[in-house]
């Protein structure tokens, strides 16, 4: 009897789990599952602040992995998502777009929202909602708008389309970084109508051949864009964008700017080792390059402090080694008093190794209590000085040169990363605004693109990666930059 009464009750119980399930399933927000997808895939393969974005809908989506092949020299990033409208983008690009600082977007989306019935003015305001906030997030981002499409199976809203596309070519010649692609006569038959052949079965996606009558007028805008790029005048975008009703003039404060004297603190990774060029290949140099195309930053300069083999051990100033060079490094920059002195660090690789670099291993604890102590010198001896302090990035569990690193290395430097997190955090009550977690993402990116970006080296256990080479040198600089752009953002 008990047996038989058991049952039913487990039963009932495995039915309410279902319909809970169900029910939570329904609650989500649309395409959730695909932007879920997206925030995995860039937790494992971070994109490279700087991209050019490919944000939409399924026109995107559909084109899946070949677009990063059709337009790779422009280092693409497929956004695309669902029957995606314009509300549901402005919802998503908190979490999908805006945290990677993309240089480029190239927008195609609108179509689902005049086919659910909206007018095309509703849809521009929307587009223009898209605009203010990309804009007040990344203000020199540029965005490449293509067309609405006339498809077989959408027309009745051609006329809507039209009236879209006109609405926005015009918003373009009015904004300097909105730039108008006109792809619908590419897939326009001489009649005025859309030629069938070039569409999926369904009349409303592009096949691969309507695909690529699009690549070459992309590709040829995207063009265009880099060979009359400079950067332009804050200010004079903002009154452009009042003007066109982007945004408030009530709402935006005047722009700031700010000259960045940066010293590098590291090891063999920020000196450059392995490059040809190191005056021109190490990671620093891309670093400042990328941050002197950044809204607000006037100027840079740096100081490249990297030293091959260093542990944070190495540039305590007790050990009277690097640390000295450091401080010359920085009174350099004393003759610019209205610059900011910037210390971006790097340390924790050589630390990690079983044997080799002096001090290794040196244990989590030791590890905080180093960084720390070499970051209150520098707060002491430079009170308006910024601290970031980054994550260093993987290496290969294979790697053994004249130093032993091996897995357990490098399960050693990731027991680093929680010590440098809560160190920044303590100092966010004791030296506020000045101390910042810098870049976290180059070790998932490296790890994923070993092959691609960094020198094959021969060791003791064979080839091993420890040494970006020039491409992953200058995508090394570019996280850093970005890290550093955050940093002096937050309180300038």
């Amino acid at each position: 009897m008990a047996n038989r009464l058991r049952f039913p009750s487990f039963f009932l119980l495995f039915l309410i789990g279902l319909v809970t399930a169900a029910s939570v399933r329904a609650q989500e927000p649309r395409f959730e599952s695909e932007i879920k997808a997206y925030e995995t895939k860039a937790a494992n393969d971070p994109p490279i602040p700087g991209s050019t974005f490919f944000v939409g809908s399924s026109t995107w989506r559909l084109w899946g992995s070949t677009l990063e092949e059709d337009f790779s020299r422009f280092s693409p990033v497929n956004r695309g998502f669902g029957g995606a409208t314009i509300p549901d983008v402005l919802r998503v690009m908190d979490r999908i777009i805006l945290p990677h600082h993309p240089a480029r977007i190239v927008f195609s989306c609108g179509g689902n929202d005049l086919a659910n019935g909206d007018a095309p003015e509703t849809v521009v305001k929307n587009f223009q909602a898209f605009l203010a906030k990309l804009w007040q997030e990344n203000p020199l981002a540029e965005v490449y708008f293509v067309a609405n499409r006339h498809s077989p199976a959408r027309h009745a809203v051609w006329k809507q389309a039209n009236r879209f596309n006109d609405q926005v070519k015009a918003l373009a010649g009015k904004l300097d970084g909105l730039y108008y692609i006109d792809v619908v006569p590419l897939t326009d038959g001489k009649d005025g109508k859309p030629r069938k052949e070039l569409f999926m079965a369904d009349g409303l996606h592009l096949n691969r051949e309507g695909q690529q009558r699009w690549i070459p007028v992309i590709t040829a805008a995207l063009e265009a864009g880099d060979q009359v790029r400079e950067k332009p005048d804050l200010a004079e975008l903002q009154k452009e964008r009042v003007a066109a009703g982007i945004f408030q003039a009530s709402a935006l404060a005047p722009p700031k700017s700010v000259k960045l004297n940066i010293v590098f603190i590291g090891n063999s990774i920020t000196a450059g080792a392995g490059l040809q060029n190191r005056q021109t290949e190490a990671p620093p140099v891309s670093a400042t390059a990328y941050l002197k195309q950044q809204a607000g930053i006037d100027s840079v300069v740096f100081s490249n402090q990297g030293v091959g083999g260093y542990t944070t051990v190495d540039f305590l100033p007790a050990t009277n080694k690097a640390f000295g060079k450091v401080i010359q490094a920085a009174d350099g920059f004393k003759t610019d008093p209205v610059g900011q002195l910037v210390f971006s660090i790097v340390l924790g690789t050589n630390d990690s190794a079983i044997q080799g670099p002096n001090g290794a291993p040196v244990s989590p604890e030791a590890y905080r209590a180093n960084l720390k102590t070499i970051a209150d010198r520098l707060l002491t001896d430079y009170p308006g000085c910024k601290l970031v302090i980054h994550h260093p990035i993987w290496y290969s569990p294979t790697t053994y040169n004249r130093s032993k690193y091996l897995q357990e290395g490098l399960d050693r430097l990731q027991t680093y990363f929680p010590k440098i997190d809560a160190l920044v955090s303590a100092y966010g009550t004791t030296h506020p605004g000045q101390v910042y977690i810098g870049d976290t993402q180059g070790f998932a990116y490296f790890k994923t693109h070993y092959l691609t970006d960094f020198q094959h080296e021969t060791g003791q256990q064979g080839t091993f990666f420890l040494h970006p080479n020039k491409q992953g040198s200058a995508t090394l600089g570019i996280f850093w930059g970005e890290a550093i752009r955050k940093a002096v953002w937050a309180t300038n």
